[in-house]
């Protein structure tokens, strides 16, 4: 007995789950002469028995599952060692599986867990009658802790890659959840954005065709009474030319007006499609800055803002236009809508300056500047001051993503004595990472 013990043991001393499974029983089975041995796990809800490791003429063979409805297995999980030495398909008539392997020597053992309630058992099937039963009985129960604590060692473990698994595929759905909702937001924020350009082009359009189509009713009238004066043949010279004269000047009016009108149409639609453009191009800085805030000055007007820049001329960014355009639009909005409390001369300042590599972009107001309380937390989502007068508190929020992820860069609160500034640092040659995958796959 100590022999089998001692190489029992050493054979499963490192092994663990099904390994360990698989080299106990083969050990067993090869001890004790059995033509069939097994390790069960119970399944008492379904009356079920599936074997973890089934051995068979000396091999480890496919697992099986089986009813344990009038088999002798019922009894074992009902906490009783069965052995029956001889005769067992006599007495277990209706256990098919028996009849059909040729049983007649049958010996089981339950296998109980931690709280001491049975959850399989050890059993071992002989075609011929069982010569030893004592020593089977003796193995089984001095090898069935270990195999019941392997057992709950092993379901543990998988119980907790399980719950990893849900964690983790929980967290990826969370994760995408939060790029699509971020998605949106972007949009959200990009129509928005150019909502509010659309307001004000409307209003700086509405200027010039209300003053065009107040000098062509002018016009009108001048023809109509000119016209009665003809008819009447009352039309004097000095009629004549004085309705020349300031019919010439409706016209130029007109003219003029529907030129400037025309002029914010075409910068609108500049602007709009920096705003759509979704792909890395090169930019005229100061182009794109005129671009950009000429369809805001009807909201800077409306606000009594003065608007003044200082750029460079002829200096060039490479960068997503739309994703630029929607950061300044941003933060020019944020100036128009909050940073003006009580304050009659309204000034906002938008300045660039070359640093070789980078190219920085400034906006500074003269207003009441950012409550202390949200700072440290201003690019946080829904940080806001604001939200009795409708906001949401993600702009910046936004901002702050499209900074530093899409461009590249960096953005920055600076501490100033008065008002708020912006420092936006981008990089001059903004490379598509298409590309730079391409050149790193050809490395």
């Amino acid at each position: 007995m100590e022999s089998i013990l001692r190489e029992i043991i050493e054979g499963v001393s490192n092994n663990y789950g099904k390994d360990f499974f698989d080299t106990i029983t083969l050990k067993m089975h090869q001890a004790i002469g059995a033509d069939f041995t097994f390790i069960a796990r119970l399944d008492i809800d379904a009356y079920l028995s599936r074997t973890i490791s089934l051995v068979a003429g000396g091999e480890v063979v496919d697992n099986m599952e089986y009813s344990l409805e009038h088999t002798p297995c019922a009894n074992v999980a009902d906490d009783s060692v069965c052995c029956y030495p001889s005769g067992i398909v006599r007495l277990f008539p209706a256990d098919q599986l028996l009849i059909d392997m040729g049983i007649e020597g049958y010996i089981g053992s339950p296998l109980h867990d931690s709280n001491g309630e049975v959850m399989g058992l050890t059993v071992a099937l002989y075609q011929s009658k069982i010569e030893n039963p004592g020593l089977v009985e003796t193995l089984f129960q001095i090898f069935s802790g270990r195999i019941a604590a392997e057992i709950e060692r092993m379901e543990y473990s998988e119980s907790l890659e399980n719950m990893v698994q849900q964690r983790t595929l929980h967290l990826e759905e969370a994760l995408n959840t939060l790029k699509m909702t971020q998605k949106q937001l972007i949009h959200q924020e990009k129509l928005a954005s150019l909502g509010g350009v659309v307001a004000g082009v409307a209003h700086e359009v509405n200027t010039p065709l209300g003053i065009a189509k107040t000098a062509a009713s002018y016009q009108k009238d001048l023809l109509v009474k000119t016209l009665d004066h003809y008819e009447k043949k009352t039309l004097t010279a000095t009629g004549m030319h004085d309705f020349l004269r300031q019919s010439k000047e409706a016209s130029e009016s007109i003219e003029i007006n529907l030129e400037r009108a025309v002029d914010l149409i075409n910068n609108f639609k500049l602007a709009a499609v920096d705003r759509i453009d979704s792909s890395i191009r090169d930019h005229n800085v100061k182009d794109f800055l005129q671009h950009l805030t000429k369809p805001l000055g009807g909201e800077l007007g409306r606000n009594n803002i003065e608007l003044s820049m200082n750029v460079p001329d002829n200096l060039s960014i490479r960068t997503y236009g739309s994703e630029l355009s929607q950061i300044l639009t941003n933060l020019i909005m944020n100036a128009c809508m909050h940073a003006y409390t009580d304050i009659d001369d309204r000034e906002l300042s938008l300045s660039v300056r070359d640093e070789g590599q980078n190219i920085v972009f400034i906006v500074a107001d003269n207003g009441t500047g950012i409550d202390p309380s949200i700072r440290e937390n201003i690019y946080d989502p829904f940080v806001t001051t604001k939200r009795s007068q409708g906001s949401t508190g993600l702009g910046m929020n936004i901002v702050y993503n499209l900074v530093t992820s899409k461009l590249e860069g960096k953005i920055e609160l600076l501490k100033t004595a008065v008002g708020t500034t912006w420092q936006l640092t981008l990089p001059s040659v903004l490379e598509d990472q298409v590309i730079l995958s391409q050149k790193s796959n050809q490395r």
